[in-house]
């Protein structure tokens, strides 16, 4: 078997590195090397760089594996479309987009392409005095060291979710990427953009793991206002999570949590290339492909298998998360036999589309969609009665302008005006 010293030094690097874990006798029967020249190998990675071994010690020569100038050309042309970039990453779209798409062979062969290794293209951001967003800090010994956790053994045990904003476009304008993952994997469940952390994010990624895995054990959090009600009162998501028999458990720290801190470094480092490298326009479509490919492809580069291959994902088997994912509150049956919610007006009606009557003054629990504003629901007397929103017609939130009556003809002026919007709103609501 002919030699390939560079594929040799490729692996021992990554080996040293602790990026894969292989033999020296699996690299001995990939490479041709013994293990000894392996060794020895080893310990000169340590000293010298990769190009620098690849150059013959005798004739001063550069190995036939170096790469030509036509090659350096194209990838630092490449690099254009990618200004800041960390050098793992750019490693990755370079082979995926260029070395093995079969739309770019041509170019392949007619630059003499080849898979290079991380050490390669280490060399050349120094070279090229190009700068990678992540700036690896030295340890001196004084940072507070937190000792690692074992993960969960099986997946489902224990779910982390968080709140990240992030100027994902770079246009200027912040947007929170709710998110999840699996502390037994690391792997992502689901994301969803929201231009602020809030209930609906949550409600929107709580569904799609739900529908897709089932119910996990337990979901982990920081202290944020939508998942930690204070003085110890239950949130909107924190009851939902409850009637689901879901534990929500609190870290006190962003150290109680980092593993999913270093998922959103890592998705903040990546996603604004992946951005542009996949033509992403708006969040709508943003949304509907990080859910559908881009956390497949993410995962494949990052999540790791559990312990146990059972799962502690519990399936819905019938539960109607419709009855779940709604605010609820009490109302007032008003005058008309109506209830105000979010300053509309609603009637309650039967199964078959009927008014249905309460008293006035009846208390009432309201359920109101978390997806659907409109559709409103109303549980009294463990029945669920639905609603008909009462088209072009709103409560003015703003408070009235106090009048003040000068005499008697403005004061006839006045009243006037009210009976005939009183008797245009009674008009309203029997029309409809």
């Amino acid at each position: 078997m002919q030699k390939d010293k560079e594929k040799a030094l490729n692996l021992l690097k990554q080996k040293v590195n602790g990026e894969i874990k292989i033999t020296y006798r699996e690299i001995t029967k990939q490479t041709g090397y013994q293990e000894r020249q392996l060794i020895r190998l080893s310990q000169q990675i340590e000293k010298k760089d990769i190009s620098s071994l690849l150059v013959h010690g005798l004739s001063n020569k550069s190995s036939n594996n170096s790469a030509p100038n036509q090659e350096i050309e194209y990838i630092k042309n490449f690099k254009k479309k990618y200004p800041l970039i960390t050098i793992s990453q750019f490693m990755d779209i370079y082979h995926e987009d260029i070395i093995w798409n079969k739309d770019k062979q041509d170019d392949v062969k007619k630059y003499n392409l080849k898979i290079r290794s991380k050490s390669f293209f280490q060399q050349l951001y120094k070279k090229e005095n190009w700068k990678s967003p992540i700036k690896h800090k030295c340890f001196n010994g004084d940072k507070k060291i937190h000792p690692l956790r074992e993960p969960s053994p099986r997946r489902g045990i224990l779910i982390m979710v968080d709140g990240t904003p992030h100027d994902w476009f770079q246009n200027g304008k912040k947007f929170s990427l709710h998110i999840a993952i699996d502390d037994a994997t690391g792997e992502i469940l689901a994301g969803w953009f929201m231009p602020t952390e809030c209930i609906l994010g949550y409600c929107q990624l709580f569904k799609i793991i739900f529908e897709k895995y089932g119910l996990p054990t337990a979901v982990y959090s920081d202290r944020t206002v939508v998942l930690w009600g204070k003085n110890g009162k239950i949130t909107q998501v924190g009851r939902m999570l409850e009637a689901l028999g879901i534990e929500l458990i609190y870290a006190n720290s962003p150290e109680a949590k980092g593993k999913i801190e270093k998922m959103n470094f890592t998705i903040q480092n990546r996603l604004l290339n992946d951005i542009i490298r996949f033509n992403i326009k708006t969040y709508d479509e943003l949304n509907e492909w990080f859910n559908s490919y881009y956390i497949k492809y993410i995962n494949k580069k990052f999540a790791y298998e559990p312990k146990e291959k059972e799962t502690e994902f519990v399936p819905l088997d019938g539960v109607d998360l419709s009855t779940i994912f709604c605010i609820k509150d009490t109302r007032t049956i008003l005058n008309g036999n109506m209830i105000s919610v979010n300053n509309e007006y609603y009637i309650p009606i039967d199964e078959n589309g009927n008014d249905y009557v309460f008293y006035k003054g009846t208390k009432v629990e309201v359920w109101q969609d978390v997806f659907n504003s409109k559709l409103v629901r109303i549980f009294k007397n463990n029945k669920v009665y639905g609603t008909r929103h009462i088209e072009g017609h709103r409560i003015n939130p703003v408070k009235r302008e106090q009048k003040i009556i000068d005499d008697q003809k403005m004061l006839e002026q006045v009243l006037r005006e009210r009976d005939e919007r009183l008797k245009a709103r009674a008009n309203k609501v029997s029309s409809s």
